[in-house]
């Protein structure tokens, strides 16, 4: 028997070493929930993320807008939202956590937003109370496992982390987190640049190393088994 499947076995624990599922590898962070926004009704929580003073029709946000039947915005810093909306765009002051519109969506998007907050729990009860049955939750998240986190701990070195981070997220941790809050994933991907030929090499072979994770969820999940 190869020692590859025999290893399982002897450390008894087969279950465990399941195959990663081959999911597409996406170099465009935003392509696909650009296509998923056209002719929808859009909310883009966390909307400002990290561009702010830029010129916001270079903003992710304006990407939606562009192609949304209607988008609205939503973020906590208020004096990005004030020069948003005098530029005509409609957004308003509100935490992803704790806010309330008087509207259902088509999409949802969180992007670059999950991995911020302090109770994720909170952003999803509120995220589904604000789609439509038929809707879909759009997430963009760091990989906790990427070529870089496992490269630099491979070496003993610190990953680097956005201090404004408050955890990471593997495919496992998301899909049990999505469903104790009534979210089933419909779509998923891996997300990378591929920059760097090295790293360009390595996803050819290993896509579960990305920079990212793309999940795209519906309503309907249930508490899956850690």
């Amino acid at each position: 028997m190869p020692v590859v499947s025999l290893l399982p076995r002897m450390l008894g624990k087969g279950e465990a070493w399941r195959s990663e599922d081959n999911l597409p590898l996406h170099s465009s962070k935003l392509g696909r929930i650009v296509e998923l926004c056209r002719e929808k009704d859009v909310l883009d929580i966390g909307c400002v993320g990290g561009d702010m003073g830029i010129d916001v029709d270079r903003t992710s946000h304006a990407q939606f807008e562009a192609v949304a039947r209607s988008c609205m915005g939503i973020d906590i810093v208020a004096d990005e939202v004030a020069r948003w909306k005098a530029r005509g765009h409609n957004v308003i002051l509100a935490d992803a956590e704790d806010f309330a519109v008087d509207r259902k969506f088509d999409i949802i998007v969180a992007a670059d937003l999950i991995e911020h907050l302090a109770n994720p729990g909170r952003f999803l009860e509120r995220a589904r109370s604000h789609l439509k049955p038929s809707g879909r939750l759009c997430i963009l998240t760091p990989n906790a496992h990427s070529l870089n986190n496992v490269f630099k701990s491979l070496l003993g070195l610190r990953v680097a982390s956005n201090p404004e981070h408050t955890c990471w997220y593997d495919r496992t941790t998301l899909h049990q987190l999505l469903a104790r809050y009534g979210f089933r994933p419909v779509e998923e991907y891996w997300q990378d640049y591929e920059t760097h030929p090295v790293a360009a090499l390595v996803l050819r072979f290993r896509k579960n190393l990305a920079a990212h994770m793309i999940m795209v969820a519906g309503l309907g999940g249930g508490r899956e088994s850690a």
